[in-house]
C-alpha cells in the first residue's frame, strides 16, 4: 500500500522516543505549532510501519538506545518511501554520536537537554523544506503537462493555418508560425533547466522579448498586496551605455489596484494589449504613467502586459513587453498583434511553472540556510544573498576574460549562485556551544569548526546533478588558500597538505573571497564591522596569499557593483 500524499498545508511529525515524560513534554511543544499533527512511536523497530501509515513530513528520533537509533536511520534511508523525509536526531553532546548520526543520514542534530522552542522551530524548518521539495516534483510534472498541451496546440494551429494558406495560396504565415512555436517549445525545455530565481527571471524576460521582437520589457514580482519592479531590459537604453547592457534601475513597489496597468493586470488576472499609450480609452480605470519614460528619456508607445499565473490561478507577477518592432527593428504600427498575444499566453504558462519551481528550489535552499543560522548567528540570509551576488559579479568578469558567454555562462553562473548560498551549510553539524562561543576558541574547538567543510561537502556527496557537484566543491573547499595553507586539504604521501593555486576549483576561490569580504564588512559576535578602507587593505594584502590574484584584481575593478549589492541586502534589525 502506498503512503498517503502529504498535504502542503499540514506538517506531520513522527516522534520516535522511549516514552519518557521528558519526550512527552517535547511532543506537546511541537504540537503547539500551527498546522501541525504529531504521532508518537515508542519502539524504533516499528517506526517504519508507523511512517507508512501517517506519511510524516519530518521525523524526530529521540531514543537512548543507540543500536535502535542506528537501525531506524538505516531503515529509513534504505526505503524509497522515506529516504527523502528529514530526520532530526536528539542525542548526547558527544561528537562521536553526532558524527555517526550524520553518517547514517540524519538531517539535523540537537543536544540534550533540548530547548523546546528550538526543537519546534527546527521541526517546522525541515517540514517546510520537505513539503517544498514534494511540491517541486509536482511543479515539474505540471511543466511536462504544459509542454504536451503546447505541442497539441501547435499541431492544431498548423492544421488550421495550412487550410487557410491553401485557400489563399500563401505559405509564409505557416512557416513563420511554425518557427515561432518551435522556438517556444525549445525555450520551455531550456527554462526547465534553470535553477536560480534571478537567472530564470532574466531569461524569461529576454526570451519573451525575443519571441515578440519587443524593444524593452519589465517583470513585476508579487509581494503580498504589492508588485515589486524587479527586472528590466531595454535595448534602446543599452545602446547608449559603454557596456552595451541595460543600466541598473532602482527597485520600487506599486499597489495592486486598478490605477496602474500592472496593478490592474495583477488584480484581474487579465492581459492588456495597448497599441498607443497616448490614446488610451478614457473609460478604462488605469492610466499609463509617463514619469518613468521622462526620467529615462524614452518613449513607450505599445505595450502588452500579461499576468504570470500558477495552476491555481494565483498571480505571481506581471510581465510587460514594450514597443513592438518589425523585422527591420522599426517601431511597428498597431503594436502587438493578436498572434503575439496568443504566443505570449502560451509562453506565460510555461514561464510561470518554471518560476514556481525555482521559488520552491529557492525555498529549500533558504530553509537549509536558516537551519545553519539557528546554529550560527553570523550565517544570516542577507549574508548569503550578498555572497551569492558578489560571486556572480566576480565570475561574470572572470568568464568574460576567457570568452565564456551565452547559455553556457548563464548555466555556470546559475550553479555558482546556488552553491555560494550553501557555502556554510555544514555548520548544522557543529556543536552550538562552539559556534556561539563569544570568546577565543581553543585548538580543539578550532578543529571542530573546521569540520564544517567536511560535513557540508558530505551533504552533497552523492552528486546526482552538476548543481550538487558545485555545492559540494564550494562547501568543501571555500577555506582553502591560494598559498596552500588552508583546509581541509588533501592526503598526499600519507601527509595532509592544503590545496594551492588552481588546484582549488574556481567557484571555491570566488566564494572564499566573497565570504571574507562580507564578513569583514559586517558585525560579528567577536568584532564590529570594519570600515571599507580597512577591508580593502586586508583583501589587497592577501592577494597571492589567501586569494587568487586575478580574482582580487576583479574585485577592485567591480567594486561599485559590489557596493550596490551590499546596499540592496542590508542586515535585518534584531
Amino acid at each position: 500500500m502506498n503512503a498517503p500524499a502529504p498535504s502542503f498545508a499540514q506538517h506531520v511529525v513522527l516522534a520516535i522516543d522511549d516514552g519518557s515524560p521528558e519526550s512527552a513534554s517535547l511532543v506537546v511543544v511541537i504540537a503547539e505549532a500551527p498546522d501541525t499533527t504529531v504521532h508518537r512511536c515508542s519502539r524504533g523497530y516499528d517506526a517504519y510501519d508507523h511512517a507508512m501509515r501517517v506519511a510524516p513530513t519530518v521525523i524526530v528520533l529521540d531514543l537512548e538506545r543507540r543500536e535502535e537509533s542506528q537501525y531506524v536511520l538505516e531503515r529509513f534511508r534504505r526505503a524509497p518511501e522515506t529516504e527523502g523525509v528529514p530526520v532530526l536526531v536528539v542525542g548526547s553532546d558527544l561528537d562521536t554520536d553526532r558524527a555517526e548520526a550524520f553518517r547514517l543520514g540524519a538531517s539535523d542534530y540537537l543536544e540534550r537537554p533540548v530547548q523546546p522552542a528550538e526543537l519546534r522551530t527546527r521541526c517546522l524548518l525541515h517540514s517546510r523544506a520537505y513539503l517544498a521539495s514534494v511540491e517541486r516534483h509536482h511543479a515539474l510534472a505540471a511543466l511536462q503537462r504544459v509542454q504536451v498541451q503546447l505541442r497539441q496546440a501547435l499541431r492544431e494551429n498548423e492544421d488550421l493555418r495550412s487550410r487557410a494558406a491553401r485557400d489563399a495560396g500563401d505559405k509564409a504565415p505557416i512557416e513563420r508560425w511554425r518557427t515561432r512555436m518551435s522556438g517556444l517549445l525549445q525555450v520551455g525545455i531550456e527554462l526547465n533547466q534553470v535553477q536560480d530565481f534571478h537567472t530564470l527571471m532574466d531569461r524569461i524576460l529576454d526570451e519573451s522579448r525575443h519571441l515578440l521582437n519587443a524593444d524593452a520589457g519589465t517583470i513585476f514580482v508579487r509581494e503580498g498586496d504589492r508588485l515589486r519592479f524587479a527586472f528590466f531590459q531595454n535595448e534602446t537604453l543599452a545602446r547608449r551605455t559603454r557596456s552595451g547592457e541595460t543600466p541598473p534601475m532602482q527597485t520600487f513597489r506599486i499597489p495592486i489596484n486598478e490605477r496602474s496597468i500592472a496593478g490592474w493586470v495583477a488584480l484581474t488576472g487579465q492581459p492588456v494589449n495597448i497599441s498607443d499609450t497616448d490614446r488610451l480609452d478614457p473609460s478604462l480605470p488605469f492610466r499609463f504613467d509617463h514619469s518613468f519614460d521622462q526620467l529615462l528619456d524614452y518613449r513607450t508607445r505599445s505595450m502588452l502586459a500579461m499576468p504570470l499565473k500558477n495552476r491555481l490561478g494565483r498571480v505571481l507577477g506581471v510581465i510587460e513587453l514594450i514597443n513592438a518592432r518589425d523585422d527591420q527593428g522599426r517601431s511597428r504600427d498597431g503594436g502587438f498583434t493578436d498572434e503575439d498575444q496568443a504566443l505570449i499566453e502560451h509562453f506565460a504558462s510555461i514561464a510561470t511553472v518554471a518560476l514556481e519551481r525555482t521559488h520552491l528550489t529557492e525555498s529549500i535552499i533558504m530553509r537549509m540556510i536558516r537551519m545553519a543560522e539557528v546554529h550560527d548567528p553570523s550565517e544570516t540570509t542577507p549574508h548569503v544573498e550578498r555572497v551569492s551576488g558578489y560571486a556572480s559579479i566576480l565570475f561574470e568578469e572572470w568568464a568574460r576574460r576567457r570568452g565564456l558567454e551565452g547559455a553556457n555562462l548563464e548555466r555556470q553562473r546559475d550553479r555558482l549562485r546556488i552553491a555560494a548560498k550553501l557555502h556554510d551549510v555544514g555548520k548544522v553539524g557543529v556543536s552550538d556551544r562552539v559556534l556561539k562561543k563569544p570568546g577565543l576558541l581553543d585548538e580543539h574547538e578550532r578543529g571542530e569548526i573546521e569540520r564544517h567543510v567536511i560535513i557540508g561537502g558530505d551533504l552533497f556527496d552523492d552528486m546526482p546533478t552538476d548543481y550538487d557537484e558545485a555545492a559540494r566543491e564550494v562547501a568543501l573547499m571555500h577555506h582553502e588558500r591560494w598559498d596552500g595553507t588552508g583546509y581541509p586539504g588533501i592526503l598526499e604521501g600519507g601527509q595532509r597538505r592544503g590545496r594551492r593555486g588552481e588546484e582549488i576549483p574556481v567557484f571555491a576561490r570566488i566564494v572564499a573571497i566573497c565570504d571574507v569580504f562580507d564578513a569583514l564588512s559586517s558585525v560579528r559576535c567577536y568584532k564590529p564591522a570594519w570600515p571599507e578602507e580597512r577591508v580593502l587593505d586586508q583583501m589587497r594584502s592577501e592577494r597571492g596569499r589567501a586569494f587568487d590574484p586575478e580574482l582580487i584584481d576583479i574585485l577592485f575593478d567591480r567594486l561599485a557593483e559590489l557596493r550596490a549589492i551590499r546596499a540592496a541586502s542590508p542586515e535585518e534589525p534584531d
